[in-house]
């Protein structure tokens, strides 16, 4: 041997000891040729003539999990560089986590291959613990949804009892209370009670969205009657505000299929917010049409105060709310749009929401073609 080829085997033994990561050669058949400090320190051994000297049985119990070392080794054999991630077990038994990558050697002598070494045990570690986190936010959280969820009976009968008692009073249906400021104070418990009942409303729904609980009672829905339905109801709210309120539906629109009062519910929650949101003098539309796609689109538009893009995922959020000067007079519980986009996704559904602040918002529901029903005839 000359001198320079002693040299750059004494180069590559310098480089092969102090690379600061784990480099080892294995036969196809298990055995151990060679190995650095690093693979030797990272199982447990105190230098690699020891871990040379004792190897670990590769085909043994040295894998965890022996089915990711068959599926790598195959890898390997079939050719290129090959990564996986894998549980060892140190020369005293503790399990550690590490990150391999092997390629095949051409050797005359014998089938083997190279292999690098890195250990992520930490890492792995805290993957493990974010992911026990995340299950038991999970669990209560479900939990959660579940016990809101089953409270419903349990929540509406005293409040409906409390409306029922204080409407009775109000409206001296067995004779005159007497006095003048007990009818008022009976027609406040009668509007709290009106508004609380609305806001447990909105909470056992979401719960029982979230819980899986909420079926759709379906029915083949006429949209243009359902719109017009809707639009009445909230027309006083929109003339008390001083606002345009139109609604249109193309003509000869199919029918849909699906639960009417889910239905009502979405367009009177994206009414009600659009007028609530919007200045005096100010339009609110909704337009109900089939797009290109045969598909029912249901479009609420408004020229209010807008939503910063940024805040738009706080809105989409159970229980988010946005302050701002016209949005801090009006009190909720933060549920109406997510709540709303849980019903159009129950459908099978989608909600997309567009604003610029100051100029207004739009809402768009788009029902899949499946829920399109048969065109109307005459």
């Amino acid at each position: 041997m000359d001198s320079s080829q002693h040299l750059t085997q004494q180069h590559d033994r310098i480089l092969f000891e102090n690379i600061g990561l784990g480099l080892c050669r294995l036969t196809f058949s298990g055995a151990w040729l060679y190995a650095n400090s690093v693979v030797a320190s990272t199982l447990g051994y105190d230098a690699q003539d020891d871990l040379l000297r004792d190897p670990p049985e590769f085909f043994g119990s040295f894998f965890v999990e022996p089915s990711v070392r068959d599926e790598w080794i195959a890898k390997i054999r079939s050719g290129g560089l090959q990564r996986c991630e894998a549980e060892l077990q140190t020369k005293f038994g503790d399990g550690i986590w590490v990150s391999l990558s092997g390629y095949r050697v051409e050797d005359m002598t014998q089938e083997c291959f190279e292999c690098t070494m890195f250990d992520i045990t930490e890492r792995r570690q805290a993957e493990i613990e974010l992911l026990r986190t995340k299950e038991q936010a999970d669990f209560a959280n479900r939990s959660k949804s579940e016990f809101l969820a089953n409270m419903s009976h349990e929540l509406r009968t005293p409040l409906n009892a409390i409306i029922g008692f204080a409407e009775i009073i109000k409206e001296q249906m067995f004779g005159p209370v007497g006095s003048a400021q007990y009818v008022e104070y009976a027609g406040d418990i009668y509007d709290s009670g009106q508004l609380l009942l609305s806001l447990i409303n909105d909470i056992l729904d979401m719960s029982k969205i979230e819980a899986g609980k909420r079926a759709l009672a379906e029915a083949t829905l006429d949209i243009g009657q359902i719109v017009h339905s809707v639009v009445r109801l909230v027309a006083s709210r929109a003339k008390l505000g001083k606002l345009h309120l139109n609604a249109h539906v193309s003509h000869d629109l199919p029918s849909l299929r699906g639960e009417e009062r889910a239905l009502k519910q979405i367009l009177t929650n994206l009414l009600t917010n659009a007028i609530k949101f919007t200045p005096e003098g100010g339009n609110v539309t909704m337009n109900a049409l089939l797009d290109e796609k045969k598909r029912i689109s249901i479009v609420v538009h408004d020229t209010g105060i807008g939503i910063a893009q940024k805040d738009i995922v706080v809105a989409m959020t159970p229980f988010g709310q946005i302050e701002s000067a016209l949005s801090r007079k009006h009190q909720g519980t933060g549920l109406g749009l997510p709540l709303t986009k849980a019903l159009v996704e129950l459908h099978g559904g989608t909600l997309t929401l567009e604003s610029v602040p100051g100029i207004g918002t739009t809402v768009t529901l788009v029902f899949p073609p499946e829920r399109t029903g048969a065109a109307k005839v005459g």
